[in-house]
């Protein structure tokens, strides 16, 4: 009983870091605030997706979607990207949302304008949306 806990427990411990290790590699803000103010600078959109420690589906959409060249390289040229863990950060009321992993495309101008998908998509249905 206690192996499985000490495995689930490191097991936890590294899906908590790995967020942080894909937005350090893939050049994603992990600051709400911070990739505001780098979207007002900029005038671009924010893409912004949260997930969580305990979520297999925001692994998969990190490692085979975002994590793909072509999809990283659209991403930073049309948005600043952020990625968010919705157990850490502090984020407004309104990206508050119990299903994980969620993206939030959020106006430069005025971040009370967004548009919200919902769930894993692969990497063409994603590639389509941010289009």
């Amino acid at each position: 009983m206690r192996k499985l806990l000490l495995i689930a427990l490191l097991a936890t411990l590294s899906f908590a870091q790995s967020y942080k290790d894909f937005a350090r590699d893939y050049g994603y803000e992990t600051v709400y605030s911070v990739a505001f103010a780098k979207a007002k600078k900029e005038k671009k959109p924010i893409l912004m997706v949260q997930v969580t420690n305990y979520c297999p589906w925001c692994r998969k959409l990190e490692k085979k979607v975002l994590a793909k060249e072509k999809i990283n390289t659209d991403i930073h040229k049309r948005f600043i990207p952020l990625i968010v863990n919705r157990e850490e950060a502090v984020l407004p009321k309104r990206f508050t949302t119990p299903i994980v992993p969620v993206t939030y495309i959020i106006d430069y101008k005025d971040d009370t304008k967004f548009t919200k998908i919902m769930g894993y998509k692969n990497k063409k249905d994603f590639a389509h949306l941010i289009k």
